[in-house]
């Protein structure tokens, strides 16, 4: 194995990043290079300081206030300030994806800030009981099992804090209607959702992510949990980690190795191997302002991704091919055709970022991916920071065993 120059994180500089984000009329910025302050930025820059253990040094009142005060009392919904609000059909998840997205790191920020919306999430109600779980599941594009698990995640997580913390036990039926729906759809030759229904197993691997979480909060059982192990391990690229570009990405990297701490029950030597080089190359995705960005990808990319193509490999799938001969290939020389720097977080032009600049996001999934991997293999932990993961079931939480 090559010998890795690590980069190193400490709690100062972490702090001293998220702060630097901080926008003087309330809530945080994203990324420093475009200003922009969202409900969404706001929560990752809060739960990335609880995740440090560093919330003590928030005015809390201040942010608590700030995020109450774009509740919808009639949907339940935190809308952002850069957006509207149309409750006629609340029960559209794509059309009001944003609505959807935003309340559900506004609960866990309000969360991590210790107090609780001042209204109830009534859009809930319409995906309450079996018929209206069926019709919602009915309109899933499994094809497109990144995007739809999405949605799936935003509903486990509002029937858990409905059931956690309103004591609404009728959301546990819900969410165990959910699980039943879910494992009809779970794939038994890779254990992934989407890849009988010709999704890659890289895209398939993000939908594993999103489950999982609740599955392992409410003890559900994994099915064909060996063959999601094995799935997700071989979306490994020679660099260390899952991205076919090279370099990672702050989502795909969190997935993979979320879902291997969830269903993996022992490291082998083997297995740690592999983390232990993810782990490194995580860390090389942090910068000298103390934040991490979403990748810092290689000039020329030839040999990263050829797992996808070769035809005897679970993981070829054509899609992923021609993506990777458009960026990898042709890209390195026509940079028309390669992946664009900048990004937007949900399509969404109030979130811009850099990909190879520090943003909260990015930030936030580094160090869940980093602190994941040192829950797994305590010794590779060289920092000062104790981690501490979301107490409810949503992105962040961690399984204690």
């Amino acid at each position: 194995m090559d010998v890795i120059q690590v980069h190193q994180i400490n709690k100062d500089s972490l702090e001293n990043f998220i702060f630097s984000l901080q926008n003087e009329e309330g809530g945080f910025h994203l990324q420093k290079n475009y200003n922009q302050t969202t409900l969404m930025s706001s929560a990752f820059s809060i739960i990335t300081l609880e995740l440090i253990n560093s919330l003590s040094l928030l005015e809390k009142k201040r942010h608590q206030d700030f995020f109450l005060s774009h509740q919808d009392e009639e949907s339940g919904f935190f809308i952002d300030f850069n957006l509207d609000i149309k409750n006629e059909r609340i029960e559209d998840l794509e059309t009001n994806y944003l609505h959807y997205q935003t309340t559900a790191f506004a609960i866990s920020a309000l969360d991590a800030l210790g107090v609780k919306p001042k209204f109830r999430l009534a859009f809930i109600d319409s995906f309450r009981g079996k018929e209206k779980i069926l019709k919602f599941f009915d309109r899933v594009n499994w094809k497109n099992p990144w995007h739809e698990s999405n949605k799936i995640m935003f509903l486990l997580q509002f029937f858990s804090y409905d059931y956690i913390t309103m004591k609404n036990e009728d959301s546990l039926d819900n969410i165990q209607m959910i699980f039943d729906v879910l494992d009809s759809f779970q794939d038994p030759k890779t254990g992934l959702w989407g890849t009988q229904f010709k999704a890659s197993a890289f895209v398939s691997m993000a939908a594993a992510y999103h489950f999982l979480i609740f599955y392992k909060y409410f003890n559900r059982k994994i099915n064909f949990s060996e063959r999601m192990t094995s799935s997700v391990f071989q979306l490994q690229m020679r660099d260390g980690l899952f991205h076919p570009f090279g370099g990672g990405g702050a989502c795909e990297d969190l997935d993979a190795i979320d879902v291997i701490s969830k269903v993996t029950t022992n490291i082998s030597d083997e297995f740690a191997m592999h983390l232990s080089r993810a782990h490194a190359m995580l860390l090389q995705n942090g910068n000298t302002d103390g934040g991490f960005c979403w990748a810092k990808r290689p000039k020329f990319p030839f040999l990263i991704g050829l797992k996808y193509f070769n035809p005897r490999s679970q993981l070829f799938n054509i899609g992923m091919i021609k993506w990777i001969v458009k960026n990898n290939y042709i890209g390195s020389f026509i940079p028309f055709f390669r992946e664009q720097k900048t990004y937007k977080y949900s399509n969404w032009g109030q979130m811009k970022y850099d990909i190879s600049h520090s943003d909260s996001w990015s930030t936030w999934f580094r160090l869940l991916s980093i602190a994941t991997i040192e829950k797994l293999i305590p010794g590779l932990k060289k920092h000062d920071i104790d981690f501490t993961f979301r107490r409810l079931p949503s992105i962040g939480w961690m399984q204690s065993e």
